[in-house]
């Protein structure tokens, strides 16, 4: 029955200033009670073995006794009211409370704080010791090998200890730029600030005098109530030295969107279960939720100490920070912004739970607003600067597929290609072993032939990018190909595979997308390689092999189905920034990495045939870089059908979690996965193949045949002259003229 005359308000009406209120009055009196380690801002977390009311919610909080409610065993329901959240250390049965010794009746929590306004706030005692460390596994920091940007790691040097934390961002003052980190890692003004790229500690620039450490809560929230609390803002700057080795993209995650502009004015319980995510320097790929708003975490001298942000697991996901992840920016995933995830917190710090009670840890992210942090700074992120890098087959597919096909040739090829099989990828027991390809973490200084367009090329030729794609299902809506695709105009002719042909196509294409050349870059590729075979002062091996093993890679992105398909980032609207977009990543960089050893053995097995007989079933009958194309393209045929784009995408988006997501796609997509590397293998060697057919084979049987030096071969990919990187515009007359 309704009392309409009770003076008890609603507790979904209570705001985040009433709360703070409550928090302001009673904080150091719930902080002074024996267990309690902390408190925040939330909403009431309701016991995952509770029912689900059938009508209307109730408006009190449960008071039959049950199990102690823990991080683990409780979540946030859509009735679930604004309330105090307070952390115990030990859960303490009521009846208990000035009976046993040392336990106080006055160490009780109360389920509801009373204001003297009348106003009643919900308590929510959570069982949460904290941890001291974080166990298990950290990942090896993943240094750039080009580029820096947010995500990647800074080291810094103090008392003779390095340490490693994480770059947030870029920002500017209108003068100059900075990268954004945390003050206790980039330190007093003037500390020398490094990073490691290819290998080497490289000089990144300096920290700066513009510093924040903490301020008054009443002063960065104007007009909230917060007395003699101190909010942590933990924020450096880096004064960069050269600007042009930095990008604004944060790894794994692209462009970022708008600053989140959060103030007083728009702060609210909304934030509680919003979907954030990040990019540390140790932990890496980060997706969690807001689970706090104000966590008071310590208390010294009479202060409160606050973090804006307490930032955990979403519900059935896994969830952990590291120390090493101070500095990373956090973003809001929305569903409806285009320009990328919101930037809106940094992480300074972290506590780990007991989310059980017991054994089982709970990391959570301790982070500050990024508004307050660009205000009391005077700076503004940066989101535009060298922008356009894109996310490619990973290091593991490419270098496979160009050793793989090293060992399936024949004759003289083979034993020229097999001695250089290191110059192009990696051997088996390093191919199962990523942290020996991975350039951020191998630190190799010579790039092998097979990943040199992402590695190398990707930052010296942005005219390069469009090489290594095709959207082969992308429609026309009008023209002359109104319609069609790509894929349909090759089945009704082969002769299609033609620039010219490609170019009108593409005019038809209303969608603003970027038009794909990757088949004739390798048409000009197989035309260089023939051309270096055949030069007047007789075959210039070292060309011939360095152009070769480049040319692995878009063979490989040929047999990658997200670079033959218009969904190479999900189904279309496609949205920078959500989980949906990372299928591109997920599947051709962390699966190939996570089955390494899986699929070496699976090519070897797929290959065995080829390798026994010495490439005798070969078919090396291509005769000029128009039927290369054209081979490609077939491949390409091949891979769209052996594994459809958009079974693979909606096989991804059913994971619940990154780990789910990727045995979700091993389970439908593994074998047929390495089938479609062992097609590109076979492509690139017939490829190979016939291109040393077309060379004098007289001179050919007297060449040097032996390994070549990695720096000479350095020394000719780097210059933008060699296999010159050029769009499908100009493509046109390169090839056809």
């Amino acid at each position: 029955m309704v009392d309409y005359l009770s003076a008890q308000k609603d507790f979904n009406l209570l705001s985040l200033k009433d709360l703070l209120e409550a928090s302001s009055l009673f904080h150091i009196h719930l902080a002074h009670k024996q267990n309690v380690i902390g408190t925040a801002i939330g909403r009431y977390l309701i016991r995952k073995s509770d029912p689900w009311p059938k009508g209307p919610a109730s408006q009190k909080p449960a008071v039959k006794r049950k199990e102690p409610r823990t991080l683990a065993n409780s979540e946030v329901r859509p009735y679930s009211w604004p309330c105090l959240l307070v952390f115990v250390r030990q859960w303490e049965d009521e009846a208990q409370f000035g009976r046993r010794k040392g336990l106080a009746i006055t160490d009780a929590v109360p389920r509801a704080l009373y204001m003297p306004d009348g106003r009643v706030v919900p308590v929510c005692v959570v069982l949460a010791p904290l941890q001291e460390t974080v166990s298990g596994a950290v990942e090896t920091p993943l240094f750039a090998s080009s580029r820096i940007g947010g995500g990647y790691p800074l080291i810094v040097e103090a008392q003779k200890q390095e340490h490693v934390a994480s770059i947030g961002c870029l920002v500017t003052d209108g003068h100059l730029t900075y990268a954004l980190t945390s003050r206790h890692v980039s330190g007093p003004p003037g500390t020398v600030i490094k990073t490691r790229i290819r290998g080497v500690d490289t000089p990144i620039g300096k920290s700066s005098g513009k510093q924040l450490s903490r301020l008054p809560f009443e002063e960065v929230y104007n007009g909230w109530p917060g007395k003699e609390v101190y909010v942590n803002l933990d924020a450096g700057l880096v004064e960069i030295d050269d600007l042009t080795n930095w990008t604004a993209q944060i790894h794994r995650i692209g462009q970022i969107g708008k600053l989140a502009d959060l103030s007083v004015d728009n702060l609210s319980l909304k934030l509680i279960g919003c979907p954030v995510r990040a990019y540390g320097a140790v932990s890496r790929d980060l997706r969690g939720q807001i689970h706090g708003l104000f966590y008071r975490y310590k208390s010294v001298g009479g202060f409160e100490h606050i973090a804006d942000f307490l930032i955990g697991p979403r519900p059935e996901e896994e969830f952990t920070t590291h120390p090493g992840d101070s500095g990373t920016v956090w973003l809001i995933e929305t569903e409806n912004n285009d320009d990328g995830p919101l930037p809106f917190a940094l992480q300074w710090g972290g506590h780990v739970f007991l989310s059980d009670g017991a054994t089982s840890q709970a990391p959570y992210a301790l982070a500050s607003t990024l508004s307050t942090i660009c205000l009391r700074l005077d700076v503004d992120v940066i989101r535009d600067w060298n922008l356009g890098l894109y996310l490619y087959w990973g290091e593991m597919g490419h270098y496979t597929i160009g050793a793989k096909a090293c060992e399936i040739l024949k004759g003289d090829l083979r034993t020229l290609m097999m001695n250089n099989q290191t110059n192009i990828g990696f051997r088996d027991d390093q191919l199962k072993d990523p942290d020996k390809y991975r350039q951020g973490v191998a630190h190799y200084k010579v790039v092998p032939l097979s990943d040199v367009a992402d590695d190398v090329w990707r930052d010296t030729r942005k005219s390069d990018a469009n090489n290594h794609f095709a959207d082969m299902d992308q429609p026309a809506d009008s023209g002359p190909y109104a319609g069609k695709t790509l894929m349909d105009l090759f089945e009704a002719d082969p002769g299609s595979v033609d620039p010219k042909v490609w170019l009108d196509f593409y005019a038809g294409v209303s969608e603003k997308i970027n038009p794909g050349a990757l088949p004739f870059r390798v048409w000009q590729i197989f035309d260089e390689m023939v051309r270096f075979l055949n030069e007047p002062g007789g075959p210039n091996i070292p060309s011939f092999v360095c152009a070769a093993g480049c040319l692995a890679h878009y063979v490989g992105d040929a047999c990658q189905p997200l670079h033959v398909s218009r969904l190479h980032h999900g189904h279309p609207p496609i949205k920078k920034g959500t989980v949906a977009y990372e299928v591109h990543a997920a599947y051709e960089t962390d699966l190939l990495n996570l089955k390494a050893p899986e699929i070496v053995e699976g090519l070897n097995q797929r290959l065995q045939a080829l390798r026994a007989n010495g490439g005798a079933s070969l078919k090396d009958d291509i005769r000029n870089g128009r039927e290369a194309a054209e081979r490609v393209v077939q491949l390409m045929k091949k891979t769209f059908a052996h594994i459809p784009p958009a079974d693979l995408v909606d096989t991804y988006n059913k994971g619940t979690s990154p780990a789910n997501r990727l045995e979700r796609l091993w389970g439908a997509f593994g074998e047929k996965t390495m089938d479609s590397m062992a097609a590109g293998c076979q492509c690139l060697a017939e490829i190979w193949q016939s291109a040393w057919n077309l060379g004098p084979t007289k001179l050919l049987a007297k060449v040097e045949l032996s390994a070549l030096d990695p720096k000479v071969l350095s020394d000719l990919y780097g210059p933008k002259e060699f296999l010159p990187s050029v769009g499908l515009k100009a493509m046109v007359e390169l090839l056809t003229a």
